[in-house]
């Protein structure tokens, strides 16, 4: 009897990762997995109870691949780094669609509680309201670019997404200002 392969955890995720890039998670088998890494299917399900969990793990791998690509600083100084993000973001989307496919269009990874989780992780200051509708607009843009119904040049989005920053920021303010108006009129009607 030949000895078993051994074959470590992180060469699956690894494989597993490079092929989800080019076809997709769904098309992913454990066959498929143990001909690319020349061995049985054995050392896959000796290390992964089943194909779903090994999901899992090439799920964070992407979160982690998007994460540290999008919170790069921006190449361009004069760029704001929260405009850099949804940038890298769309980009991402449009070159990696197999993994944004997997990363935001399925059900295989965590679920928020919030978009306002969101916010709590990011590396610069912006107001959670004008972050939520900003990234649910981004989002848009970054799913319309990976099913390729359009096509959208770089400086469009970068347009598009500065002004809906803009106008989340203006009407968030403005809404404020118009709150505390109407707390004033109320405090000053009850003197």
């Amino acid at each position: 009897m030949p000895p078993k392969a051994k074959i470590q955890k992180q060469a699956l995720i690894d494989k597993a990762f490079a092929l989800t890039r080019l076809y997709g998670f769904e098309k992913v088998t454990a066959r498929l997995l143990a001909k690319e890494l020349n061995c049985s299917t054995q050392p896959i399900f000796h290390t992964f109870r089943n194909m779903n969990e090994l999901k899992k793990e090439v799920y964070k791998k992407t979160q982690t691949f998007f994460e540290e690509y999008m919170l790069q600083p921006p190449s361009d100084p004069e760029t704001p780094y929260f405009l850099s993000m949804g940038l890298k973001y769309v980009e991402l989307a449009e070159r990696e669609k197999n993994l944004f496919h997997l990363l935001c269009m399925s059900d295989s990874g965590t679920k928020l509680e919030s978009f306002y989780d969101l916010a709590k992780h990011l590396p610069v200051e912006i107001d959670p309201d004008v972050f939520v509708k900003t990234w649910i607009f981004t989002h848009g843009i970054a799913t319309i670019v990976s099913s390729n119904t359009t096509s959208i040049t770089q400086e469009e989005i970068k347009q598009m997404l500065t002004g809906a920053c803009a106008s989340f920021r203006l009407y968030h303010n403005s809404g404020e200002k118009e709150i505390a108006r109407r707390r004033q009129i109320k405090l000053e009607e009850l003197l």
